[in-house]
């Protein structure tokens, strides 16, 4: 049985820790945050000259939960895509294609409003603005089970004044409903004050939606504003047939202890134990066990019955309650097998920035002298942990409000008690809650990041955190700019794309198409002249090299007077290629020429401009001098060799001559300067009279300058 359990273990985690596909929140039900299967996207190639926003899709709301990505999907176009899936506030889910917004694909490949004959639920009704919505709807991340089928989300409406929760299975081909869907949450649990029955009108659906072995785990919380009658509930749904199999009352004899982790969902373990942090509320301790705030829920099923198996409770539970410190402002994380005492433990934080680490085989329950936990580090941040932290390579990565995020090593089970590196940039404001890590296995690993108060997204080398690779304020002109997100909006990378969601839009980042040189390259012509071979540039994907048509690309010569025909400017067209006349400028000279897309990814032609033959000779300085016999002239004799554009010859050999009057020139032959210009100076000879000066050069005209002797 220990070999069984053991196999199923190393089974279980490959599988959490290795998906290409983001069907869940934080990529797998340990909620790790990792894409440990990521090719494209490396240290070396995510940086604002490669790496910036490829495009944004408009949505109706607010997308609060984290997008999520399934490839290779027959969509209802007839089409395959890898599709990229949000909900909003408003009750709509979106089906985007994952890869571009051009074409067909610029609208959502399907979009559907759970409204029904209702509307969301407005926020203005409950007199608060804790939530920083205007309406709620969609909020916690839906999920997609491993077929690839079906996608199951939770909405909340208002029809007729009643307001309700209901549990939708769609296809995530076409949208339509399935499985007999909608059905609305709704249940009981034993209670003794009067708060065993579920009340939508209080409860927020905020954490992630868990999909493990057939059961959907759907938890509650407030809505936001306290001041409310809520609980927290954990439901349980057959994801076949949308039965609903357990209702879960966490103060069955209290009030409160939200289940909401920051959006982060339950998280399950290899054996199928599910695990759920909750907020403030009743802790009745150790007697009666009934009540659960502030603690960490280890549940299960016994035959049909669902229930609290195990837990953890900090032994200053009741100054968390009472300051409003959430052990539940985060969700658990659990980590892969350890060497050690302890071989299955679980991360877990909360507001007050205390982390634990914990043995999943035995909680520890509550103590009220120390927390019997593997091991606690307090003030391991410095203000809230929200979310849930990230693991990747046997590092667990800590992002707090008003702190820089960690890494914290685990050795032998155990975490460092300091981090082993962190950021340079504090996330002032509201944190990074959820980061999430990108790696190729256990090489180039990326930790992503939100900044929520700036609206920056930012990558750090997950080796060495105190390396940053990126951030999307970097570009000239604000070409990466991000639109602006929500609290504890999630970045979510899959297939080399970065894919956020915001207030109003869904934005993609990943690699930058690529500009190459096809043709007309290091080329050489007179000046004024056209280049006899066009300059052409292809622009195609970073990905899979597939040529982009309607991409427009500008030509630049640094001002130097060239011209580009029939414009400087073209779109490329359906091979993805954009081809250039270029007339050389008027004079002698390298010229470098920059192609660029909006995105500033450039292409660079070197081009050489040169004089052409020389045409002709003309007279510049240094005619009708006068001068004693024996004395050089006051002044030289300049001419100068121009080609047929008018322009200087450099390098032309002039001869001159006073046809027999006995003078010498030095030099003799003069040579053409850069500007085509040649001098000499002229000594005259013994007889006094008038001499006729000649300058010849081959193949132009003679020149005669006058000197007068006497």
């Amino acid at each position: 049985m220990m070999a069984k359990a053991a196999a199923i273990l190393v089974l279980s985690v490959a599988c959490a820790y290795a998906q290409h596909d983001v069907l869940t929140q934080h990529n797998d039900v340990s909620r790790s945050g990792l894409n440990s299967n990521e090719t494209f996207l490396t240290p070396q190639n995510v940086n604002a000259g490669t790496f910036g926003k490829l495009f944004t899709q408009n949505v109706d709301g607010i997308i609060v939960g984290q997008p999520l990505y399934a490839t290779n999907v027959l969509m209802n176009d007839g089409n395959v895509h890898n599709v990229v899936y949000v909900a909003t506030q408003h009750n709509t889910v979106f089906a985007f294609d994952a890869d571009n917004n051009q074409g067909n694909n610029a609208a959502p490949l399907w979009a559907v409003s759970l409204n029904g004959a209702g509307t969301t639920d407005p926020i203005a009704d409950y007199g608060c603005t804790g939530t920083h919505f205007t309406e709620i709807g969609v909020t916690g991340t839906p999920v997609i089970d491993a077929a690839k089928t079906t996608l199951y989300v939770v909405a909340k409406t208002v029809t007729n004044g009643q307001r309700a929760f209901t549990l939708h299975a769609l296809n995530i081909s076409t949208g339509a409903e399935s499985l007999g869907g909608p059905v609305v949450i709704n249940g009981t649990a034993p209670s003794s004050n009067g708060s065993g029955t579920f009340n939508p009108i209080y409860q927020l659906q905020r954490p992630a939606l868990l999909l493990e072995s057939g059961t959907l785990y759907i938890g509650f919380g407030g809505n936001g504003c306290d001041e409310y009658p809520y609980n927290g509930w954990m439901f349980a749904y057959n994801s076949h047939s949308l039965a609903q199999t357990a209702a879960f009352l966490v103060t069955p004899d209290g009030n409160k202890a939200s289940i909401w982790q920051g959006g982060s969902g339950p998280a399950a373990d290899e054996f199928g134990n599910i695990y759920v942090a909750t907020a403030n509320g009743t802790y009745d301790g150790p007697e009666s066990k009934n009540d659960f705030g502030d603690s960490v829920l280890k549940m299960g099923w016994n035959g049909s019955t669902f229930d609290v198996l195990d837990y953890f409770t900090p032994q200053n539970q009741l100054q968390l309650m009472q300051q409003d410190l959430d052990l539940g402002s985060s969700g658990p994380l659990i980590l892969p097998d350890q060497p050690g005492l302890y071989p299955h433990e679980l991360v877990i934080g909360g507001k007050q920035g205390t982390l634990y680490l914990v043995n999943r085989d035995n909680l520890g329950q509550f103590n009220p002298d120390a927390d019997d936990v593997v091991q606690s580090i307090p003030q391991a941040v410095v203000d809230e942990l929200t979310g849930v932290p990230s693991y990747w390579n046997g590092s667990v990565y800590v992002a707090g409000d008003l702190d820089y995020i960690k890494q914290f090593a685990l050795i032998n089970g155990a975490l460092s008690t300091t981090p082993v590196s962190e950021t340079t940039v504090a996330f002032q404001g509201m944190g990074p809650a959820s980061t999430s890590i990108s790696a190729n296995g256990n090489s180039n690993g990326i930790l992503w990041a939100l900044a929520h108060s700036t609206n920056v997204l930012y990558a750090f080398n997950a080796s060495n955190l105190s390396n940053e690779l990126y951030n999307s304020g970097q570009a000239a002109k604000l070409r990466d700019k991000l639109s602006p997100v929500i609290r504890f909006a999630t970045p979510t990378i899959a297939s080399g794309k970065v894919y956020i969601g915001g207030r109003s839009t869904l934005t993609a980042y990943g690699l930058l198409p690529g500009l190459t040189i096809l043709g007309g390259n290091n080329q050489t012509g007179e000046e004024k002249s056209v280049l006899p071979v066009p300059l052409s540039v292809s622009v195609a994907d970073s990905y899979h090299g597939s040529p982009i048509g309607g991409v427009s690309i500008t030509c630049k010569d640094g001002g130097v007077g060239g011209k580009f025909t029939p414009s400087a400017t073209q779109p490329s067209n359906s091979a993805g290629t954009a081809v250039f006349n270029y007339q050389l400028p008027a004079k002698s000279e390298t010229v470098t020429i920059t192609c660029s897309t909006p995105s500033n990814v450039s292409a660079v032609f070197k081009e050489t401009s040169t004089v052409g033959s020389p045409a002709r000779m003309t007279l510049v300085s240094g005619n009708l001098q006068s001068a004693n016999p024996d004395t050089a002239l006051a002044n030289p004799l300049v001419v100068k060799v121009v080609d047929s554009n008018g322009f200087g010859v450099p390098g032309v050999k002039v001869n001159f001559s006073d046809n027999g009057a006995g003078g010498s020139f030095s030099p003799q032959p003069a040579i053409t300067g850069s500007t085509g210009l040649a001098s000499t100076q002229y000594t005259t000879g013994s007889t006094a009279g008038k001499v006729n000066v000649t300058a010849s050069s081959s193949g132009v005209n003679s020149v005669t300058l006058r000197v007068t002797v006497q």
